[in-house]
C-alpha cells in the first residue's frame, strides 16, 4: 500500500482485506470507478476508488484478486453507498466484484431532486455545494496502464475526495424538504432496471413498423447476438449492428449473397456469422415464431393532449422546484395516452406510480379523464 497526494493506493490483497475490515463500522463509503470499455462488451476496470469520510483509497483491480469481502460489504444494509451518476459503475461493479452497491445513494439523483438541476455532472454539482472546481484532465486515460501517472490517480482520488462532503449535505436538504423517499426509490428503480432489462428487440429503432412474425425474426437475432457479444466480449455492433437486425427481420435474406446487400454487413460478418444468421431465419420460419406487435407512435389527434399534459408537468416542476425531467419523462406521457386511445380510460404506468403519484401523476390523470 503506497500513497499517492490524495489517497492511499491498495495493490494487494492483505491490505485490501484489512480495510474491508475496518470499513464494515462505518455509516456510508463514497465509491466511483476508472474502466476502459472502447472494443469489449464488458467494462474492464482500471481502478475503484473509495473514500470513508476520512481517507480515499485507489484499489487497483489488476493487483488485488479477492473481492468476496468487500462483495459483503457491498451488501451490507447498514452502510449507505454514495456513487454519482452510477449506470456504468454498477456494470463495473457487477463484472469485478459481483454485487451491486445497496442500499444506493446517486448524488446526481438526489441533486435533482434537491433542485439542483437534472443530470448535474460532479464537478458542478461540488463547485454548487463546496464553491471548489475540480479539474477533470485525465477522463479519456489509459486505466489499464501501470504504473499510473500521479496526474491520474490525483484525478481518480478527487472523484470520492468531495463526494462524503456533498452526500452530507444532500441528505441535510432531502430531510429538509422531506423527499428521502423520492431518492431511496429512484436508487431501487435504478437496482432493479439493471437486473431486469428489457428484451433487446424492444429498443431497435422503428419495431413498430414490423409485423409479429417479423419481431419473432427479431427477437431471435436480437438474443443471439447478445449471446455472442457477450461470450466473445465485443460491442453488439461488431456482430450485427440494430440497423441490420432490422432488415433482415423486414426483408429475410435466403442466401449469403442476399445477405450481403444488407446494409453494415461485410464480408468478414458473413464469413463468421452468415450461416448463423440463415440458420437463424430458417429457425424462425420452422417454428413459426411470433410476438405481439409493438405499440404506433400516438396519432395526431394526441397532441392537444401532450402539450397540456406536458405544460401541467412543467408547472408542477416550477413549485417543486425540480427538473421537470424528473418528474415526468417522455415515455411516461407517451404510455399515459396510449392507456385511453381505445376507451379514454387513463391509466398510470408503473413509472408514476409511486412518489411521483402524489407529486404530479394525479394530476396529469385528472386532466385526461376530466
Amino acid at each position: 500500500m503506497t500513497a499517492t497526494d490524495l489517497a492511499l493506493f491498495v495493490d494487494d490483497n492483505t491490505h485490501f482485506l484489512s480495510l474491508c475490515e475496518q470499513w464494515q463500522h462505518v455509516s456510508f463509503l463514497a465509491l466511483d470507478t476508472e474502466f476502459i470499455r472502447t472494443d469489449t462488451f464488458y467494462p474492464i476496470a482500471g481502478l475503484l476508488q473509495v473514500s470513508d469520510g476520512h481517507t480515499n483509497y485507489l484499489i487497483d483491480p489488476l493487483k488485488v484478486t479477492d473481492f468476496s469481502a468487500f462483495a459483503t460489504l457491498m451488501q451490507n444494509p447498514n452502510i449507505t453507498k454514495v456513487l454519482h451518476s452510477c449506470s456504468e459503475d454498477l456494470e463495473v461493479f457487477d463484472r469485478l466484484v459481483g454485487v451491486l452497491p445497496s442500499p444506493l445513494f446517486d448524488t446526481q439523483i438526489a441533486a435533482a431532486i434537491c433542485g439542483f438541476g437534472f443530470s448535474l455532472s460532479y464537478q458542478r454539482l461540488v463547485e454548487a455545494l463546496l464553491n471548489i472546481h475540480v479539474e477533470k484532465g485525465e477522463t479519456r486515460s489509459n486505466w489499464l496502464q501501470r504504473p499510473l501517472t500521479q496526474s491520474q490517480c490525483h484525478y481518480a482520488a478527487l472523484d470520492v475526495e468531495h463526494l462524503p462532503k456533498v452526500y452530507r449535505l444532500l441528505v441535510d436538504r432531502l430531510t429538509e424538504l422531506g423527499r428521502e423517499t423520492w431518492l431511496y426509490e429512484e436508487c431501487l428503480a435504478g437496482i432493479t432496471k439493471f437486473h431486469q432489462s428489457e428484451p433487446y428487440y424492444k429498443k431497435v429503432k422503428s419495431a413498430w413498423k414490423l409485423s409479429a412474425s417479423q419481431l419473432g425474426l427479431l427477437n431471435l437475432l436480437t438474443t443471439w447476438r447478445e449471446q455472442q457479444a457477450r461470450a466473445r466480449n465485443v460491442p453488439r455492433g461488431r456482430i450485427l449492428k440494430d440497423r441490420s437486425c432490422f432488415d433482415i427481420a423486414a426483408k429475410p435474406p435466403r442466401n449469403q449473397t442476399e445477405l450481403s446487400l444488407i446494409e453494415d454487413i461485410n464480408s468478414k460478418m458473413i464469413r463468421i456469422d452468415g450461416d448463423s444468421i440463415l440458420s437463424i431465419i430458417e429457425q424462425s420460419k420452422v417454428q413459426a415464431v411470433s410476438l405481439p406487435v409493438l405499440p404506433r407512435p400516438l396519432p395526431k389527434e394526441s397532441g392537444t393532449a401532450l402539450k397540456q399534459l406536458k405544460q401541467l408537468a412543467h408547472q408542477r416542476a416550477e413549485q417543486l422546484n425540480v427538473p421537470v425531467e424528473l418528474l415526468v419523462k417522455k415515455r411516461d406521457y407517451e404510455a399515459i395516452l396510449r392507456s385511453g386511445l381505445r376507451d379514454g380510460n387513463y391509466q398510470l404506468p408503473a413509472s408514476l406510480i409511486g412518489w411521483r403519484k402524489d407529486a404530479v401523476a394525479n394530476d396529469l390523470l385528472a386532466l385526461l379523464n376530466r
